[in-house]
């Protein structure tokens, strides 16, 4: 091979490798696009996941506050509806005769209305049914500040009174009782039974004379009236009361036998 061909020959193979050069560096940039195209289509979908997913979340996040919400606003009780809640419940256990369960919700009741008279006069009757006189004593008083003509609470109290032999209280409450009126018997009998044990007898026989003039079919009425005269040495009187006890207890055998 002559000087020439040779040279021709390294040219062209220059030629051949500048061509193949050229070829590998158009793909690799071919691919370099590719990948580059690829990559963005990636990345250009994966932005568009997580906001769906953040959308997502974010949609059953206020879902689930909106349900809290209501949720909570069930158990959101105004104060009047816990009142009746409290009053229904008391009532409730007080009527099965569990008294102390019934305070519980009476306490409630008073702590949340505290100017409602109706709401200590039933915690007072819980709780000297509990056998806390004292207490019923203290809650029947405050029934009277708030409502000072409240009889109910005035006849209960004094007879608390009279129970816890504080005769002189129980003295003063039924007088006052007296004084509101109507007359009732049983007042007039319990005023009657207090002033005995303050050794005033005039005032006993007096007192239980009117409960009789208001109700004379009671057997107990005649049966402490006749003591007192017993008492007082009126021993006519006394076998009249007396006789007057046995008639009426005969009456009411033969209604029962009826």
């Amino acid at each position: 091979m002559s000087r020439d061909e040779v040279k021709d020959s390294a040219f062209l193979a220059d030629d051949f490798d500048q061509e193949e050069g050229h070829k590998k560096t158009g793909k690799v940039k071919n691919d370099n696009k590719k990948d580059r195209t690829s990559g963005a289509k990636e990345e250009s979908s994966e932005p568009s996941t997580i906001f769906y997913f953040h959308t997502m979340l974010l949609f059953f996040g206020r879902l689930f506050g909106k349900l809290l919400d209501l949720y909570n606003s069930l158990f959101d009780l105004a104060p009047q509806d816990k009142t009746k809640i409290y009053r229904n419940i008391s009532a409730y256990y007080a009527n099965k005769g569990l008294h102390e369960k019934a305070l519980e919700y009476l306490k409630e009741w008073t702590r949340l209305e505290p100017s409602n008279s109706d709401a200590f006069f039933q915690l007072a009757l819980a709780l000297a049914a509990a056998g806390n006189s004292k207490s019923a004593i203290g809650a029947f008083a405050k029934v009277l500040k708030l409502n000072p003509q409240h009889k109910a609470a005035l006849y209960r109290k004094s007879g608390l009174h009279l129970k816890l032999k504080d005769y002189d209280q129980a003295i003063e409450g039924l007088e006052n009782l007296v004084e509101l009126g109507p007359d009732k018997a049983e007042v007039h009998y319990l005023l009657g039974i207090a002033y005995d044990r303050k050794e005033r007898l005039d005032d006993a026989i007096a007192a239980i004379q009117k409960a009789i003039e208001l109700n004379g079919e009671e057997v107990k009425f005649y049966q402490h009236l006749g003591f007192l005269y017993e008492r007082t040495e009126n021993h006519k009187e006394a076998a009249r009361c007396f006789s007057k006890v046995m008639e009426l207890e005969r009456e009411h055998e033969d209604d029962e036998e009826e």
